[in-house]
């Protein structure tokens, strides 16, 4: 299958902050990085926070800062902190299946653009289409394109369960 990568919509995303005398402004931030997952989809790293963080003393901020300088993209956060992604998947001519993965997060994910196939290891499947939210809590689930044309984009917030690790991902 031909690389679609190239074909996706760059992330624009503003970061705010505060002045130690309460003045809002906007933080510089740089494009997010994406990689590539497979020949035709990429993640993009948007934000994350580490446990416990502290938005008065900007310990959020500082994090989030190293993290586009580090691979793998940070997606799946540790136990209490959270991340957030947007992910693209490239037309689907052929019909690849997902792969069935888990992670210990709970996972708000809004389906941004085209439609997405979610199915479970129970056999259930479901079309989530644009604009509709799925709540994922550490369920073994795979995402698929279904689409032989067209691409799809959704957004996602991750928290780390109890006992989850950076990066930790179970797969089938």
């Amino acid at each position: 299958m031909a690389s679609s990568t190239s074909t996706f919509l760059p992330t624009i995303y503003s970061v705010t902050k505060n002045s130690p005398s309460g003045t809002s402004s906007f933080e510089d931030v740089a494009s997010p990085p994406a990689q590539p997952i497979g020949p035709t989809s990429q993640v993009t790293y948007i934000y994350s926070a580490p446990p416990s963080f502290s938005i008065a003393e900007n310990t959020d901020l500082k994090h989030h800062q190293t993290a586009p300088a580090e691979a793998p993209v940070r997606s799946f956060p540790p136990a209490g902190a959270l991340a957030s992604v947007m992910l693209d998947f490239g037309p689907n001519p052929t019909g690849e299946p997902g792969f069935m993965h888990r992670t210990k997060t709970l996972d708000h994910i809004v389906v941004l653009e085209g439609e997405l196939e979610l199915t479970l290891d129970g056999g259930e499947t479901r079309l989530v289409k644009a604009g509709e939210v799925v709540v994922q809590r550490a369920c073994w689930h795979s995402w698929k394109n279904p689409s032989k044309t067209k691409g799809a984009r959704f957004f996602a917030v991750s928290v780390g369960d109890d006992g989850a690790v950076e990066g930790g991902m179970e797969t089938k």
